[in-house]
């Protein structure tokens, strides 16, 4: 599993350490049952989760809460972006310092 992504590698052996060493001696098929059966898993997920009433209230009061701040930030990177583009287009590339 060494070359395997770290952030997957955390993730299995907090929560699901006898998956990989069960899943790694598998057949090829099996695997593919695994694979089918984790989709079957997140897709249950996703449903509830699109269903629950109360996490969809607090998602967009979140969403109309933080509005003003995230279109301020918008706003600054444009900005940002236009300034470095206006420097670079005069020939003076940002240094990295």
């Amino acid at each position: 599993m060494s070359d395997f992504p770290e952030k997957y590698t955390k993730i299995l052996n907090k929560f699901a350490g006898e998956f990989v060493d069960g899943t790694a001696s598998k057949t090829d098929e099996e695997i593919r049952k695994a694979i089918l059966s984790a989709e079957a898993g997140m897709y249950e997920v996703e449903q509830a989760q699109d269903a629950d009433t109360k996490l969809t209230a607090h998602k967009d009061m979140v969403k109309e809460l933080s509005g003003p701040y995230r279109e301020t930030k918008s706003i600054e990177n444009a900005k940002i972006k236009y300034c470095i583009h206006l420097l670079e287009s005069r020939g003076q590339p940002i240094n990295k310092k």
